[in-house]
């Protein structure tokens, strides 16, 4: 595979993870905040959802959140070199 292919189907990942982890924090914060207290007499059977249970969202969040850190560190090692480079550069800039 191509490295420009690759960096185009890693950053394809890494903005869908970033969406997915936004749409459900905003859930989890907006839709199905866990306020806990006083629930007006409902029990706990009555969980409220949003397409899946506040639990199915949490877990996915996290799912989510941890796969986008290693992809992350995956696209800062492959990109390492370039980096260095940039830094060096800037660097360099800088005292003249």
């Amino acid at each position: 595979m191509r490295q420009a292919t690759r960096n185009y189907f890693l950053a394809v990942l890494l903005f869908l993870l970033g969406i997915v982890e936004v749409v459900s924090g905003f859930v989890l914060w907006l839709v199905l905040s866990g306020g806990g207290g006083y629930m007006g007499g409902r029990g706990l059977a009555s969980e409220a959802t949003f397409l899946w249970s506040r639990g199915t969202w949490i877990d996915l969040h996290t799912v989510v959140g941890v796969t986008l850190v290693v992809v992350v560190v995956i696209h800062l090692i492959l990109h390492r070199k370039w980096i260095l480079r940039m830094t060096k550069r800037l660097g360099a800039e800088e005292i003249n």
